[in-house]
C-alpha cells in the first residue's frame, strides 16, 4: 500500500500543491481509512510528504544525471550546464513540486521538512559535485586560500564536504555553492513569476548566467548555446 499512498499523494502535490494534502483525501483515493495510513507512515502526513519528496528528487536526479551524461567527460562546462538547463525546465513545468522542495517550508511537512531538505541537498550535490571534483583534479580554478576565508565559512564548507562526500577543498566548495546559489535565485525568480510581465522570455538571462558561471572557472570556450 505504501507505493499507492505515495502515488496518490504525489498526484495531489503535482496538480493542487502540497497544502492540499490531507490524510482524509489520500485515504479516500487509496480506498482505506485515514487511521490505516499510520501502519505504513507512523508520523502520518509528515512521513507521507517526506516520501513523496524523496520520489520527486530521485526522478529529478536521474534526469539531471542523464543530461550531464549527454556530453563528453572532458567538456566540464556543458556537463554542468546541461543538467542546469534540465533543472530550470523541470522547475518551470513542475512548479508545485519545486515549491515543495525549494520554496517556503510547508506546514503540512511539519518536522519532516528539515529531513527532506537534508536529503535533497545530498542527492543534488552528487549531480554537480562529481563534475566539480573532476574539474578540480584536471584543471583547478581560482579560489580563496584557506587563510583568506572567514573561519566560520571554512568550517561550514568542511562540514558540507563531510556530509555530502563532495571531496573539494573549502575554497573550491565555495565556488560550487556560489554557482548553485546563483542558479537557484535565477530559477526561483522565474518559477514564482517575480519578473513577470516585464520579462516574458527569461532564457537569454539564464544563458548569460551560464556563460558567466563557467567563464569564472576558465571554461567559457566550452559553452554551447541551446540546440548548439
Amino acid at each position: 500500500m505504501s507505493a499507492e499512498v505515495r502515488s496518490a499523494a504525489r498526484n495531489i502535490v503535482t496538480h493542487q500543491g502540497v497544502e492540499a494534502l490531507t490524510l482524509a483525501e489520500i485515504a479516500r483515493r487509496v480506498g482505506v481509512t485515514p487511521a490505516a495510513l499510520y501502519h505504513h507512515f507512523p508520523r502520518g502526513l509528515p512521513d507521507i510528504v517526506y516520501q513523496v519528496a524523496e520520489d520527486i528528487v530521485d526522478d529529478l536526479v536521474r534526469d539531471l544525471q542523464a543530461a550531464a551524461g549527454s556530453h563528453p567527460q572532458d567538456n566540464f562546462a556543458m556537463r554542468m550546464i546541461q543538467p542546469t538547463r534540465a533543472f530550470r525546465t523541470w522547475a518551470i513545468t513542475h512548479s508545485r513540486e519545486f515549491n515543495l522542495l525549494f520554496g517556503t517550508p510547508s506546514v503540512v511537512a511539519g518536522d519532516a521538512h528539515g529531513e527532506l531538505t537534508s536529503s535533497w541537498v545530498r542527492k543534488l550535490a552528487a549531480v554537480w559535485g562529481s563534475i566539480f571534483v573532476q574539474l578540480w583534479a584536471t584543471r583547478p580554478y581560482s579560489v580563496l586560500a584557506d587563510d583568506e576565508m572567514d573561519p566560520r565559512l571554512r568550517q561550514q564548507m568542511e562540514d558540507y564536504r563531510a556530509d555530502t562526500g563532495v571531496d573539494l577543498p573549502p575554497g573550491a566548495m565555495v565556488v560550487m555553492l556560489n554557482c548553485w546559489r546563483s542558479i537557484y535565485g535565477q530559477v526561483a525568480l522565474e518559477v514564482f513569476g517575480h519578473f513577470a510581465p516585464l520579462f516574458t522570455d527569461q532564457e537569454p538571462m539564464f544563458e548569460l548566467l551560464m556563460q558567466d558561471l563557467v567563464g569564472g572557472m576558465g571554461l567559457k570556450g566550452q559553452y554551447q548555446p541551446p540546440g548548439g
